[in-house]
This record gives structure tokens, C-alpha cells and sequence, in this order.
């Protein structure tokens, strides 16, 4: 159970959030959440403080490999889990071991939006290593002056691989997270593209 004393549900989750939206906003710049993460003392410290930051009666989600910290996160946040399909956020805590169709299926299952209502799809939360060291990428679209390089490892750059080749209408699409053990934070949004160098 998160007990822990150190970590303040307003303040860190404050800052939890700032680092998130100024993710959101610039997308494949490395953010930090590591000592909200490590105030926390959880084994999935930085990606409960995502949740316990954007999470609440209101909302719907999953948590993908990690039954403790679904329940967790119930009891914490007052979220409802959901299926997947049904998920305003999912939590995936470490995601490297997973097959390319595991990682499709997500992709296809997870809430896309509609054309009037874009914005009611899921933000994934997608636990990797690292976030640095694989080969180059370049990323387009809002937020985004020209094109801006990233060099995620495989386990990550599936996912956007993955969900390009998915074609799915603008604006709607997925949001996906990058987050380390170590609390690095990585964003890239439904609207941003994908390509390989």
C-alpha cells in the first residue's frame, strides 16, 4: 500500500503535473518526476505519482501487469478501473518485455476520441529503461518548431512506430507518456508524428 509521508498530494502533485503538461507541450523533451516519484517509496513510485496525479473519482483506468497497484491506485485515487477499452489513462509500469502485437492490441484497443470529441481518448503511461541511446527519430507536428530529434531505445520506439502505422484520423489518437524508473518523462501527443531517420 502507498503510505508514505514524504510525498505531499498537493504540492507533489503539482509539480508532477507541471512536468507533465510542459511534456504534453513540447513534445521529445526529457522532463524529470524523480523525487516526486522517490517521496512516494514505492517500487512504482513515479508511475503512481502520475496517477495519483491525474486521477480521481471521475475518471477510468487500467493498469496493465501490476494487480497490487491497480488496487492500489483504486484505494488511493478513488478511480475506477476499467477495461481497456473504456480507460481514460492506462499504466503500463514496464512494457520491455512485451511483443509487437501485445503493444498493437493496446494501441487498437485504447479510446481514440471522436472527430467532435478528440480529446476523450487515452493517455497511455508506458514504463521503459531508458529514454536515450537508440537509434535517431525525428518528430512533427504541434508543439513541435520544424522537427526535433529523439533517440528512444526500441522498447519505446515501437509504440510510436506502431501507433503511426495505424493511420488514425487527426485529431483523434493516443497520447503516449514515456516514463523511466529513474523518473525521466517523455511526451508525445495523439497529434504529433512519428518517422525514422
Amino acid at each position: 500500500m502507498i503510505t508514505s509521508d514524504r510525498f505531499d498530494l498537493v504540492f507533489d502533485c503539482q509539480k508532477v503535473f507541471k512536468q507533465l503538461m510542459d511534456a504534453l507541450a513540447m513534445p521529445g523533451k526529457i522532463r524529470s518526476i524523480a523525487r516526486e516519484g522517490q517521496n512516494l517509496e514505492h517500487p512504482q513510485g513515479v508511475m503512481a505519482a502520475a496517477a495519483l496525479t491525474l486521477v480521481d473519482n471521475s475518471c477510468t483506468f487500467a493498469v496493465m501487469q501490476d494487480s497490487a497497484l491497480k488496487e492500489e491506485l483504486r484505494q488511493m485515487t478513488y478511480g475506477r478501473p476499467a477495461a481497456l477499452e473504456e480507460a481514460d489513462y492506462i499504466f503500463l509500469p514496464d512494457s520491455q518485455d512485451m511483443e509487437n502485437d501485445q503493444v498493437e492490441e493496446i494501441l487498437e484497443k485504447a479510446k481514440k476520441g471522436t472527430l467532435p470529441e478528440p480529446h476523450k481518448s487515452a493517455t497511455l503511461f508506458v514504463g521503459i529503461p531508458s529514454l536515450r541511446g537508440g537509434e535517431e527519430s525525428m518528430l512533427t507536428g504541434p508543439g513541435v518548431k520544424g522537427s526535433i530529434p529523439i533517440h528512444l531505445p526500441q522498447t519505446g520506439s515501437r509504440w510510436l512506430k506502431i501507433r503511426q502505422e495505424m493511420e488514425i484520423e487527426f485529431p483523434c489518437g493516443v497520447e503516449i507518456c514515456f516514463l523511466t524508473p529513474e523518473g525521466e518523462l517523455m511526451a508525445v501527443p495523439r497529434k504529433v508524428k512519428w518517422e525514422e531517420k
